[in-house]
């Protein structure tokens, strides 16, 4: 009997090609993500400290000035907050489309694993069943030659 061979080797292929594919995109998505969570945070910090800078200064009586000063330098950080929300949840939207693209993609793989796995039960069975014929023609041929021979 020849050597197993999967008819859709390539299919198989291609399928693990894209699974690798589909998980280094969700991973550079993740990082990117992970990345923005960083400058979001940083940014938060930053109006926080704005803000109690603001407190303390009105607190203290500060010069109407520099109470302006530091009110538009508040609104320009949670500006800038703002914008970094936003490309937080943006990154957060296209590490998720990347994870459902990678689970999708890894489930084609298993399937053509278990097609893989079935098709070389299959032939395991095929190749058993020719083996056991080849044993009882030998066995019958062996019971024929001893018949003879006595």
């Amino acid at each position: 009997m020849k050597k197993f061979a999967f008819r859709f080797e390539r299919l198989k292929k291609l399928r693990e090609l894209e699974r690798d594919v589909s998980l280094n995109a969700f991973s550079t998505s993740l990082q990117e993500f992970m990345h923005k969570e960083k400058e979001y945070k940083l940014m938060f910090k930053r109006v926080l400290n704005a803000r109690n800078e603001l407190n303390v200064a009105l607190e203290n009586g500060s010069s109407v000035d520099k109470i302006n000063t530091l009110l538009n330098n508040v609104y320009i950080l949670e500006g800038l907050l703002k914008g970094k929300r936003d490309e937080l949840y943006s990154a957060y939207l296209k590490a998720k489309e990347d994870k459902a693209d990678f689970l999708e993609k890894d489930i084609k793989r298993k399937v053509m694993e278990k097609i893989r796995d079935q098709h070389l039960r299959l032939y395991l069975k095929k190749l058993f069943k020719e083996d056991q014929s080849n044993i009882d023609e030998a066995s019958s041929n062996i019971r024929e030659l001893k018949r003879k021979i006595t």
